[in-house]
């Protein structure tokens, strides 16, 4: 039996995409024997050691938003995506030419819109996953204009859009599934990593993230030494008194795992792991940035984080709380059934049914 052919896009904006598209991917080679080739821009290298064996070939596919500290810098955003639509056609019969060329029998996308025109125009079916697009984001931004309307066409265009749970409506895609957490499984306990950051199992350690897309600089001026806590952060991030996740480490799902409490932005994919794991969070939000909305406001729903200002992470303040937002954990107990089935597998049966 031939092995189905998947091109799988993937957001330069960020790491979060990447994570969870990883999942799926390893998902979709387990479950389905599918051969998955990667589009993706900043996020290549990271795939590409995520997934020993799959091509990932590296090429600009959305610009995302331009940050400025923690909120979007709106002209300058406006800017590169002026400068991206204005290469629209050519993307689009480029991505034709190498689809057509490599026989691909699906097109994903995570959530670059012109994948979806390209498959269209070759009738290769194609499914969007995501919990936002980014229609919601520039229009919020931008107003309705020329640009979101061209967007919003890509999106029409999909065949499918899957749903993960934290979404916002998604109205513009023709066809939606709701599937629940799509997250890269832990693989290691938390007495392992524990070990690794020399701690015991009773000491309470927190992640601090801001993620790929967040202007570090917002991180400068954190305090980082603060009673009763020790802090772990990404790799990239350098905070004197902190732990750091090893330079080159791909599975950080598990490091999260590992912590009682989670202090970042609100990202899907460090919000969905934090989730899997029965880690409370402290989130704190991006001026401008529509998504936000949705993923803090279900998160302080289901009682299992709270929302933070920036400037109490900054100040340190949110650790006066500490205790209390540990005790969240308690509530994890309670969330429904979208959070506890596993989004990844309810993904590839329905790829499946459409290969």
């Amino acid at each position: 039996m031939k092995r189905p052919r998947v091109c799988f896009y993937t957001s330069d904006f960020g790491y979060g995409h990447a994570t969870r598209d990883i999942a799926l991917i390893r998902e979709l080679q387990k479950s389905l024997g599918a051969e998955v080739v990667v589009r993706a821009g900043s996020p290549a290298d990271f795939m590409s050691c995520s997934l020993p064996g799959v091509e990932v070939l590296q090429r600009p596919n959305d610009p995302g938003v331009v940050m400025d500290g923690a909120a979007v810098a709106g002209e300058r955003t406006l800017a590169a995506v002026e400068q991206w639509v204005a290469s629209w056609e050519e993307c689009i019969a480029a991505e034709m030419i190498f689809l057509r060329d490599r026989g691909f029998d699906l097109v994903l996308s995570d959530i670059a819109p012109q994948p979806f025109l390209a498959a269209e125009e070759l009738g290769i079916p194609s499914l969007g996953v995501s919990n936002f697009t980014w229609h919601l984001i520039y229009t919020r931004l931008f107003g309705k204009t020329e640009l979101t309307d061209r967007i919003a066409e890509a999106y029409r265009a999909a065949d499918v859009a899957l749903l993960l749970p934290l979404h916002e409506p998604m109205a513009v895609f023709k066809n939606r599934r709701e599937v629940g957490l799509v997250a890269r499984a832990v693989t290691r306990n938390r007495k392992e990593i524990r070990r690794l950051c020399g701690l015991s199992e009773e000491e309470p350690l927190v992640y601090l993230g801001g993620g790929q897309s967040l202007d570090p600089t917002v991180f400068r001026g954190v305090r980082s030494a603060l009673a009763g806590c020790t802090l772990l952060v990404p790799s990239w991030t350098d905070l004197p008194g902190a732990v750091r996740i090893p330079p080159g480490e791909t599975e950080t799902q598990d490091w999260i795992a590992a912590c009682d409490l989670v202090v970042s932005k609100p990202g899907y994919s460090t919000i969905a792991e934090a989730i899997q794991a029965g880690v409370p969070m402290a989130l704190f939000s991006r001026e401008g940035f529509a998504e936000d909305d949705y993923l803090i406001g279900d998160v302080k729903v289901m009682g299992i984080g709270r929302e933070v200002p920036a400037a109490a992470v900054l100040d340190g303040s949110w650790a006066d709380d500490l205790e209390s937002l540990m005790e969240l954990r308690e509530n994890f107990g309670k969330i429904d059934g979208l959070f506890r089935s596993d989004g990844t597998k309810e993904c590839s049966s329905i790829i499946g049914e459409i290969l």
